[in-house]
């Protein structure tokens, strides 16, 4: 397998999982989802982080002991958790899905984090599911917009402009760190205080580690690039075999 046909791979392989990572905090998981997510193999993978080797622990413990009609109780927990059904808090944050709740003063929606992201979409030409009714700083759309530039990422490749192919890995590694690295742990932290299983507090943690591990990918791609060259020794590991549903 030449260079090229592997990078295409890798990156249609994150593409996939930053899809998939978007499908599963939208919104209650389809039966789909459901289904990729019980078919996976939940043993620890070699080379895995802190984080994902903590996500893939929650995970098997959960698919291996929880009850039956798994698609209901996570439907309720996915509204306890991130929407707040039945919870009624005025001293300690709830895990609403959105940047700014996490980084405003005040841990209000719509505030600068979601000006910033949308400002991020509007000049990579992204754009977000307006019929969603979601401001832009949704994690579901800050994994979404990862996606897509994966796959710009492959045509900047295919067309040999290593320059743009470059650009395109460091706004990634920048985004990642600066929308996404910035507030996940602690909407970890705030989901697991709501969560009645390991689920949603074990995904999360698979995102996480999946995303530090994906930092280092990217920029050793970067620096194979500017010396001349790229391998494909540096493959992120992929937590899940999804396919994108």
């Amino acid at each position: 397998m030449d260079t090229t046909t592997s990078i295409r791979e890798l990156f249609n392989e994150r593409a996939q999982m930053y899809t998939f990572f978007s499908q599963v905090f939208l919104r209650e998981l389809s039966a789909e989802a459901l289904a990729t997510l019980e078919q996976s193999d939940w043993r620890q993978p070699k080379g895995c982080n802190e984080q994902l080797g903590q996500g893939y622990a929650m995970l098997r413990r959960f698919f291996a002991f929880c009850e039956s009609d798994i698609r209901t109780q996570l439907a309720v927990e996915y509204a306890r958790i991130f929407l707040s059904a039945g919870v009624y808090t005025q001293k300690r944050l709830v895990a609403a899905p959105y940047e700014s709740v996490f980084t405003s003063p005040e841990h209000l929606m719509m505030q600068e984090a979601r000006d910033d992201v949308y400002r991020i979409f509007l000049r990579d030409g992204f754009m977000v599911n307006r019929s969603l009714h979601e401001p832009e700083d949704h994690l579901a759309f800050e994994l979404e917009y990862l996606a897509a530039l994966s796959l710009q990422s492959i045509d900047r490749f295919e067309s040999g402009d290593s320059k743009a192919f470059n650009d395109l890995a460091k706004r990634q590694t920048s985004f990642i760190t600066a929308h996404l690295l910035n507030w996940i742990p602690a909407l970890r932290d705030a989901a697991a205080r709501y969560a009645q299983s390991a689920f949603y507090p074990g995904m999360l943690l698979i995102v996480e580690g999946y995303l530090r591990q994906d930092i280092a990918y990217l920029e050793e791609l970067g620096a194979q690039s500017n010396e001349g060259g790229v391998s494909v020794t540096a493959a992120v590991p992929r937590p899940i075999k999804t396919t994108v549903v």
